[in-house]
Formats: C-alpha cells, structure tokens, sequence
C-alpha cells in the first residue's frame, strides 16, 4: 500500500526498513531530528544525506511528489530535469539503497553532475554523541567508514559515482547537537541526449546480516471508515519486525528499539488476527527459550530479567493460547506458559507487584486492576485454579466504577481491559461502560484519567493523554458488552492519525484535548491493538479449538478478506450485521 502526498511533506515522516535496520527522515528526504538517519536496533550508522544536481539541491523547494509505502520516492523537477529518487531497504542487504532515475527534459544534451554529501554518525542509541574515533579509505568504486577498535562499519558504494578525498568532522542541529563525519566527494557526471534517461544508484551496506524476508499477510478489510487503517497498521506491524537478536518486534519507531515484553504480547494479539502465525510463534519462541524469561530483550544482545514487569507472564500465556487456537502452536510454547503460570501463581487474593511494574511505568500503583484481571483470564485460559484471584477482585468495585488499584485513589481506563478479559454481569458492564463513555472519552479516544478527576492532564503520560491502547481497550469493552455505538466510535476516532504524522502508522500518545502526538509516530501495540479488536468483537470472529463462530457487531456492514485460521481463509461479507461466509474454508463455522 502507497500514500500519494503532494503537499506539507515536511511535516510527515517516513520509516522505511527491512528486519536488519530502518532508515527514518521526512517526506520531503529531509533530517529534521537527531532520531532521523539509518539505525540498525540499536545502533546508528547515518544522520543525514542529501544530493544536488547541477548545482541545485533536491529539497522541499523542487519537491514535486512524494510516494510512501515500502519505499520512499521522491518526484524532483528542475527547469530542464525530471528527477526520481527512490529509497528502499531490500531484504537481501544490511542497508539501503537510493535509485536515481534523471530525464534530460530540454530539447539539447545536457551534462549532468550529481553531487552527493551525508553526515555518518556511527555510535550507540545509549551515546548521544559518538566517538570520533574513525577510519575512512576510499577507493574506486566506493567508500568504507568504520570505528577505530570495533567491527562496525558503513560501506558506500556506486558503479556510476567517483569517490574522493579523506572526510571533515561536521557539527549540526536537528533539534540537538550531533556530530558526525562528511566524506570529501561523492559524485558522479553524464551526458544526456533530449529526452534521454540515467539511472544511478548507491548502495550503503552496514556490518550486519542480511535481513530476513517477512511474509506479507494478504488479511484486508473493506470498511469506508476503518478499512484503510486496519490495512496499514498490518503493514505498520511488518515494519516494526526485526531480526536482533532473534525475532522480535520493537515497540516503536524511532526510538522504542528492544523487545519489551508487554508491548511485544499485546501486538502479538493483533498479528495473530492478521495471520501472522509463522512471525508470532518465532516471536514468543524468541522469550520463551531465553533463560529466565525476560521482561526485555535488547537488540544490542543482552537481556533484562531483573526488571518488575508484573505483566508480561500473564500476557505471554494469553498470547501463547490464543496463537494455539489459529495455529496449533510449539508443544514447548505452550509447556513454557504452563511453566511460568504455576511457578508465579499469585498464592493470594491479590497479585503483589512492585508498584512500577505495571504498563504506567511513571505511576506507584499497588494491585492493579488490569494486572489482576489478566492473570485471572491466563489462569482460565490454562484450566488453572483462579477462585482465589476471582475473589480478590471484588476489592476493586465500587458503586459505579472499578478502582485503578488498591493504594492510590484514582479513575483509570484500565477496568476496560478488564471488562474485555473477564465476564460481568451485564447490570456492572453497563454501569462501568457509562462512566467510560463520559469521562474517560475524549475527541481523540479513550483519555488514560478520567476527565473529572483531581490529577487529570491532557497531556499527561499516564495521567490524562490518549493511547492507541487504551482506545482500542475502549473499544473492545464496548463492543463485548453489545454497545456497538461507542465501540465504533472509539475506532473510528483513532483512524484520523493513520495520515497525521508517518501515515500509515498509529502513534503511541497524543494530548486529549489538542490531538497532538507526544511520543512514537509509529507504535507497535496501537497497531496491534486496532487489528485485534476489529476482528474479535468488531468482526466477533471468535476462533476455538473446534469451531469457529462469527457474530459481528448490529448494524455492521463490511467485507473481510483473507482471514487465516490454521491453513485456510476465510472471506466474509457483513451487511447490517448480518454476515455472510463468501468461499468454502475447510472450517466448522457457526454464523450468528
């Protein structure tokens, strides 16, 4: 899938990448912030390039087009040049590759001189200024620049370019000081005939491997409001895979570059509903066999086990079992979630956690809501004893709404993913329901406070902003408990931002009142979150051992395409939610 963008390219961002690294930077090919350039998780290779024909520079001011999907291509005009340059990062290199396509647009020959300059800034994430420690050696065909005492490098290379000279230390400012070394000339000269075309390329190549392909799901969905976000967010997930370290999904673009394990698991949720059961299993296989089971794995190679993160057993065993439900998964897959959940069973009423183990990580809270709610669900989900955490639960109701925690007293949206993860009485679900559809719903989607309490900020991390995870949450509470209005509209409020932005991509957070984005561009879990709530409670694909049952929300009219469970698809037609199975799946179906 492409965007056609043909104005404000400097206000939206690309990300374009293959499993080995990604290179970010603008629509109009330029580098505004220092977490622009080529990254290899997590390591910088680039800042910055930027090429001139004839003596004028490609930018926003000969900028004619700009078309984004897995490659970014630039349209350039001069008065007598037409000028494609096309970036993409091919899976067979650890790199990128840019591809000029120059048409000599003047009725006489014309000699042409592209000059090329880029800054390398070679250093890790965690060094906001590198060593300048380099070598550089240049030679016919190319140009390698690499760390004195470290394997790293990056290679330039062009059969069509000349490459001179040593390098010059340049300080800039996209936003922040960085430093980064210039080589001298990079350039190459042709003469072109009336009418004729060249094409010329560079290709930079990093120390790594070569990426790994990622199949492309074909899952699709026709709706005139969600259909175009639901596709792209499956793109967005594509994007966000990597092979670091073993398989894993980063949780954002640019600068969420590990595996955490939470984000890693609820994007699972969504990847699964897309298809992606062979990436997904590797996935979880990836914590599964690491020892001690990580609440992070780093794409530098390490791993964090000592961090409290009170969620990720309990959600690495629904992820597990749901991918068992679409795909039979890994006998060891679902042996490691058995593990886990009898070695860390909550003894008592309560699950005890330290008080920033929770997803708001910026927040002391005790016994969580959501913490509780999903381990009662992963311990359902195994046949496993949860009378005891069931109980405990009743700690956190109140009259019209369900406590954040147990300590400090304030309206959270996290009962939603309670309602989502267990079953209340319809009289409770209605009555929760309400108050989320009041105070807790913002233009923007579902506030992470409530509107009405003490510490509510719009623009607030944990205390006020909107989430594509919690709207999504949102929006799954309603659609369970049969509220179809608020459930859609939730989705439908988050679609705006899939052409805010990186377009495309679903951000993480934006200020509740403004709209305005406050973190990644490009968030793995707001991808996720959206795919997986359309299927199983918009769509209310239900997908069991032995059947699969659909039951989509009233008044719901769409076509879904390509639905993979196990070996088969599975085409659906919905007119005014009523559905309708279009081909002949080897399933045992039950329509509703």
């Amino acid at each position: 899938m492409e965007y056609r963008v043909w104005e404000d390219f400097s206000d939206k961002k690309g990300v374009i990448s293959n499993t080995h690294g990604f290179l970010s930077l603008y629509l109009d090919g330029s580098f505004q912030e220092k977490w622009n350039g080529y990254w290899s998780p997590s390591y910088k290779y680039l800042d910055y390039f930027a090429a001139k024909v004839n003596g004028v520079w490609l930018n926003r001011e000969t900028l004619e087009e700009a078309c984004y999907g897995e490659t970014l291509t630039l349209h350039h005009e001069t008065p007598s040049l037409s000028i494609k340059q096309e970036i993409s990062c091919p899976d067979e290199i650890p790199g990128f590759k840019i591809e000029w396509n120059i048409e000599n647009r003047s009725e006489a020959q014309k000699a042409v001189k592209l000059s090329f300059e880029t800054g390398i800034d070679m250093r890790p994430k965690t060094k906001d200024i590198g060593d300048r420690d380099y070598t550089l050696e240049s030679g016919e065909d190319g140009i390698r620049i690499g760390k004195n005492g470290k394997d790293k490098y990056l290679e330039i290379t062009g059969e069509k370019f000349k490459f001179s000279g040593s390098g010059h230390t340049k300080e800039h400012f996209p936003g922040e000081r960085q430093v980064c070394i210039v080589p001298e000339d990079i350039h190459s000269r042709t003469e072109l005939d009336a009418g004729e075309t060249q094409e010329i390329s560079l290709t930079f190549m990093t120390d790594g491997e070569p990426g790994i392909e990622i199949s492309e799901s074909e899952s699709t969905l026709r709706h005139p409001e969600l259909g175009i976000t639901f596709d792209y967010t499956i793109r967005s997930m594509e994007n966000l895979i990597y092979d670091k370290n073993g398989l894993g999904v980063i949780a954002g673009h640019p600068w969420f570059q590990n595996y955490w394990a939470r984000d890693t698991f609820q994007t699972v949720l969504g990847m699964i509903e897309a298809g992606m059961f062979e990436e997904s299993e590797r996935i979880l296989m990836n914590f599964a066999e690491k020892e001690n089971f990580p609440s992070k794995i780093k794409t530098d190679g390490s791993t964090e086990t000592d961090y409290p993160r009170a969620d990720s057993i309990p959600l690495f065993a629904l992820a597990v079992e749901k991918l068992d439900r679409h795909f039979d998964a890994e006998e060891e897959l679902l042996m490691r979630a058995n593990e886990l959940l009898e070695e860390k069973k909550p003894e008592g009423e309560l699950v005890d956690h330290d008080k920033k183990g929770t997803w708001m990580d910026t927040l002391e809270r005790e016994n969580a809501v959501e913490i509780q709610a999903e381990w009662i669900s992963a311990l359902e989900k195994y046949g496993k004893d949860s009378e005891k955490l069931v109980k405990g639960l009743e700690r956190f109701e109140d009259k019209k709404f369900l406590k954040d925690n147990l300590e400090n007293d304030f309206e959270s949206i996290n009962p939603a993913l309670a309602l989502i993860l267990l079953d209340f009485k319809e009289e409770k679900a209605e009555k929760y329901l309400e108050k989320i559809n009041g105070e807790f719903s913002s233009r923007y989607g579902a506030r992470t406070r409530s509107l009405t309490d003490p510490g509510y900020k719009s623009d607030g991390y944990h205390t006020g902003s909107v989430w594509g995870l919690t709207t999504c949450w949102a929006a799954g509470a309603n659609l369970k408990y049969e509220n179809q209005s608020h459930g859609l509209n939730f989705l439908k409020k988050f679609t705006k931002f899939i052409d805010r932005g990186q377009p495309g991509a679903l951000p993480e957070v934006v200020n509740a009142e403004s709209g305005e984005s406050m973190g990644c561009e490009e968030q793995a879990w707001s991808a996720g979150s959206f795919v997986y709530i359309v299927d199983r409670y918009l769509l209310g694909i239900d997908v069991r051992k032995d059947k699969v049952i659909i039951d989509p929300a009233d008044g719901l009219s769409c076509e879904r395409r390509q639905k993979r469970i196990r070996d088969e698809y599975l085409d659906i037609e919905v007119n005014n939610g009523e559905a309708e199975v279009l081909n002949n799946p080897d399933l045992n179906i039950e329509v509703k």
